[in-house]
């Protein structure tokens, strides 16, 4: 059984800090985050050939980020809950407000990204990046958040937020590794070690914003779905990751 799908205990809705703060730590130990694939990063396990699919497929994903986080943007009737989405949105694309820093074509998220894909050999011409051919589970994965745009906004918020944004610093701590491991250099890695740091910030900033409607317990059970379903997709993407690295 997926986790999303497991019943939930029955009771009326604790203080929404309360929750959030249980849904985060049920995050980090969701079987998504335990899963044989990332431990083999943390390990060193792999070589340069098997860091090299793992960069292929994960571009897949992240190369659409900003537009996972345009869909809640579109779809989130709040308008401050909206403000640290759009914020993102702006770093996403090389910006930072705290330095000033306007938004810059060369340092945008999938940019940086694109250096990781070089360091493994890689082509990164338009051509073969459009040719990459995605996984069937990574096809999955990339689905889900396209199409967040259909969601229930707090569904997708407990997606985006705790199922995402908020794991994001543990589990690129072990990518990074796995690609140390590989022989690659700390400029090769700055996209994981530029999340690490981002993310938690990111975190907080959704984390805020789902607040004001994570008061009631049909909301948290909203938020705890979403949150859920989400990881359940990344369980299915490290799965078809790890067969095609031949684990």
């Amino acid at each position: 059984m997926l986790v999303a799908e497991r019943p939930v205990a029955k009771g009326g809705a604790v203080s929404a800090e309360a929750f959030v703060d249980q849904l985060q730590e049920d995050c980090l130990n969701h079987p998504a985050m335990k899963h044989s694939y990332l431990k083999r990063f943390e390990n060193r396990e792999l070589n340069k050939d098997q860091v090299k699919i793992f960069a292929e497929q994960y571009y897949c994903f992240s190369r659409h980020f900003s537009r996972y986080l345009a869909a809640l943007v579109a779809i989130t009737p709040d308008e401050a809950s909206r403000a640290p989405l759009i914020k993102n949105l702006h770093e996403e694309y090389g910006g930072r407000q705290e330095e000033n820093q306007d938004m810059d074509a060369e340092r945008t998220h999938p940019a940086i990204f694109r250096m990781f894909l070089r360091s493994v050999g890689i082509d990164t011409s338009p051509e073969a990046l459009h040719a990459i051919k995605p996984l069937p589970e990574t096809k999955l994965f990339v689905d889900k958040y396209l199409n967040i745009r259909f969601l229930n906004y707090i569904e997708a918020f407990g997606g985006m937020g705790p199922g995402t944004e908020y794991i994001v610093p543990q589990m690129y701590t072990l990518v990074r590794e796995g690609c140390r491991g590989a022989g690659l250099s700390e400029d090769d890695v700055l996209f994981f070690s530029a999340h690490i740091e981002l993310d938690v910030e990111h975190a907080e900033g959704i984390k805020d914003s789902l607040l004001p409607f994570a008061q009631t317990a049909d909301h948290q059970e909203l938020l705890r779905f979403g949150a859920m379903d989400f990881l359940d997709a990344r369980t299915v993407l490290w799965d078809g990751l790890e067969r095609a690295s031949g684990f």
